[in-house]
């Protein structure tokens, strides 16, 4: 009961914010995205469209009385709503299971266009600081459960240790442990440059301790995708870093600990990873893999959403079953191969384009940070966002996540981060007050300290 409480509290507060400053409203809907209150209360939560109100006002704010210097209409916007507009096109004409098809394409479809949104909303550095804060303590509450138990008592694959039990989203432990390792790069950006939550000791803490359990989710879960993404984390931070062998040293260290204090059923999970060609999830993956290659060579436009449900999957003869098994509806288990399967080679190169579009953008808006005086948080935003869209296409070679907001989320912040160093470099160099106050973060008029921190410069 006080848990439900809690959440209709939390809930109506994005709602009161709102109409201080619309763009909250948004924070709203991410926050409920990905906290996914109704599956948590107990009461009224759970029996109301929660998601699709507070998503309807974030727009109507917007529209209302938010649509001050809009983000231009640049690569980003195109390929989202080209992409959009595609797997729409899919779903209506090619999909060869149409009732499952629509079923994903409603929430897939929102995901995308919301994504396209974001960066006309969020403009200004307080704004995506926000943006990063709400959804990093809002997936917090799927991560810490799991990581405090794995550090108190231990983890294990398969097991419910989250608050949301399933086998997709939050509930899934290789999507689980992808997404904690992912915002490690933010975490570590709010610690360093947040000023909604002022640097302090205490506030230094408790970002490395919230760093320390996302780690220790990721091993709990005893998902190979946490392995990798742990591994291309901390290559990413090693290739960026200053420090290169003192990186070393410290990676060899936390290796070692991992090591040490992991069971002995979590060395025998991740040592699968070599016998790819024996171990069923491994090697199911790969024979998928196949018959996606061969089913878009003769529909080259993909088979639409969960087209995956068509296919069947013979593994190899073994001592048990000499003629093999057969497999039938095995899912994609791959970002690229999900994309490709479902939405063929035009998907699959809007998608790509996508990616490479937000490594670029970010690679601009830190080439701005570093030349702008004052600018310097906007090369690391650059840098954290980079290294988590790293971890999470790595990652997510191996999940079906294509279409879940992790991903796109980045996306859109890529676009957001781009648009602003534009916005501030341009600013600072006129020499104006509002460059300025961009250059900080902040809005350049004085103001009541509540509209200072949330409005829009």
């Amino acid at each position: 009961m006080l848990r439900s409480l809690y959440l209709i509290f939390v809930y109506c507060a994005f709602l009161g914010l709102g109409a201080l400053a619309p763009f909250v409203l948004s924070l709203g809907y991410v926050w409920v995205d990905t906290f996914r209150p109704q599956q948590i209360a107990y009461i009224l939560l759970n029996q109301f469209p929660v998601s699709a109100f507070i998503g309807a006002l974030a727009i109507g704010g917007y529209l209302a009385a938010d649509r001050r210097s809009p983000a231009p209409f640049g690569m980003h916007a195109a390929l989202t709503l080209l992409f959009a507009g595609w797997i729409t096109l899919t779903t209506v004409q090619f999909a060869v299971a149409p009732e499952a098809a629509w079923d994903k394409w409603d929430w897939a479809f929102k995901t995308v266009l919301f994504s396209a949104f974001i960066p006309l909303v969020f403009r200004s550095l307080v704004q995506i600081e926000a943006f990063i804060a709400t959804y990093v303590f809002a997936a917090a509450i799927h991560f810490l459960p799991t990581g405090l138990k794995t550090m108190i008592s231990g983890g294990g694959y398969g097991m419910g240790l989250g608050v949301v039990q399933g086998n997709s989203g939050f509930g899934e432990g290789s999507t689980l442990a992808a997404v904690a390792l992912m915002l490690i790069p933010l975490v570590f950006y709010l610690r360093k440059h947040g000023t909604l939550i002022p640097r302090s000791p205490l506030t230094d803490a408790m970002f490395i301790g919230l760093a320390v359990v996302m780690v220790a989710c990721a091993i709990g879960t005893y998902a190979r995708t946490g392995l990798i993404g742990l591994i291309v984390l901390a290559g990413a931070i090693w290739l960026r870093s200053d420090r290169k062998i003192l990186g070393l040293i410290v990676g060899a260290i936390a290796a070692l600990a991992i090591t040490h204090f992991t069971s002995d059923d979590w060395n025998e999970r991740v040592s699968t990873i070599n016998e790819f060609q024996t171990e069923d999830s491994a090697l199911g993956r790969i024979l998928v893999w196949q018959w996606t290659l061969g089913f878009v060579s003769e529909n080259i436009f993909g088979g639409g959403f969960h087209s995956y449900q068509i296919n069947e999957i013979t593994f190899p003869g073994n001592a048990q079953f000499p003629e093999g098994v057969v497999t039938r509806g095995k899912a994609f288990h791959s970002i690229y191969f999900e994309v490709l399967g479902e939405h063929g080679w035009p998907g699959i190169a809007l998608f790509l384009g996508l990616i490479l579009t937000s490594f670029l953008s970010l690679q601009k808006a830190a080439r701005i940070g570093r030349r702008t005086p004052g600018m310097e948080k906007v090369k690391d935003l650059a840098f954290a966002l980079q290294v988590s869209l790293v971890v999470m296409l790595a990652c997510g070679a191996f999940i079906g996540v294509a279409f879940q907001p992790m991903l796109w989320y980045i996306f859109a912040l890529s676009s957001c981060t781009l648009h602003y160093a534009r916005r501030a470099s341009a600013a600072v160099a006129s020499g104006d007050a509002e460059g300025a106050a961009a250059r900080q973060g902040r809005p350049a008029r004085t103001r009541p300290a509540v509209a200072t921190r949330l409005r829009a410069q």
